[in-house]
């Protein structure tokens, strides 16, 4: 099994970015979803380690990364931009959420140059906006402190689960890495909800594209992957039957499988 080989690097606008380095092989940058941090992937990453050189970051405002005043989306553009470097030229970009969301802004503005990108359930307004009117309540609860309630209530609303799952949720070891971290998904549910229900601007990303969705997540996250699909020229996706949007967590491997097939087979277009 390699190591995990700690560093650290600085985005454009002076913020530092920590992250970890695995593996051997072709580049492959991944960006995390929202609530996470680049540990969330070091199961997955010892089995992609066998294929890839891996570099894992924490996003801004998180982990052993830093942060800064002022937030956008742009910003995020500006972090992948700051680990391709890292990376080397023809990186791969793989995204998760609210990460995928922000490798497709990337590539939309600066495009790959030999990469793939690989997104894993973007969480687009397909179905309405992600948080709209329920924004302002998810907000008080964190100004409030009670971010424990916080999580529990994004969750129930915005990425939908059922209420009745959530019990099942706080026993997982998500919950207590998650409640920390529910300050700064208020900025990132704006963002999202900032992008609109207009998925034709995707329609400029020409690099090789591999969307990813679970069969058993929720409605609007597995549209938005199979949207894009056909948005996307030439994009393939996959279904991983029975996971949802922790297929990375629940089983490493078999996500791995998946992600290792849609570089192979991207290679092969080429």
């Amino acid at each position: 099994m390699s190591e995990l080989e700690h560093h650290e690097t600085t985005s454009s606008d002076g913020t530092p970015l920590a992250y970890f380095r695995r593996g051997s092989g072709p580049a492959l940058v991944v960006t995390h979803g929202s609530i996470a941090t680049k540990e969330q992937w070091i199961p997955a990453s010892e089995a992609l380690a066998e294929h890839v050189t891996l570099y894992v970051y924490d996003r801004r405002g998180r982990g052993g990364s830093g942060d800064a005043a002022d937030y956008s989306l742009a910003q995020e553009v500006a972090d992948i931009a700051a680990m391709r470097e890292v990376a080397g030229p023809g990186a791969h970009l793989l995204g998760h959420s609210f990460g995928a969301l922000a490798t497709l802004a990337y590539v939309r503005e600066h495009g790959l140059g030999g990469g793939t990108l690989i997104a894993y359930e973007p969480p687009l307004a397909v179905q309405g906006p992600v948080a709209g009117e329920r924004l302002p309540g998810y907000r008080e609860l964190v100004d409030a402190g009670d971010l424990d309630a916080a999580l529990e209530y994004a969750l129930v609303n915005f990425v939908r689960v059922p209420a009745e799952a959530i019990p099942f949720i706080r026993e997982t070891p998500i919950w207590g890495a998650s409640v920390p971290l529910t300050p700064t998904w208020v900025r990132e549910l704006a963002e999202i909800d900032a992008l609109g229900s207009d998925l034709s601007p995707y329609a400029d990303i020409h690099d090789p594209t591999h969307l990813i969705a679970g069969t058993a997540t929720t409605s609007f996250l597995y549209q938005s992957a199979h949207d894009l699909a056909r948005i996307i020229p030439d994009a393939e996706i996959t279904d991983i039957d029975g996971a949802d949007h922790f297929a990375h967590l629940a089983d490493p491997q078999g996500f791995a499988r998946v992600v290792v097939d849609a570089l192979d087979t991207a290679a092969v277009a080429r």
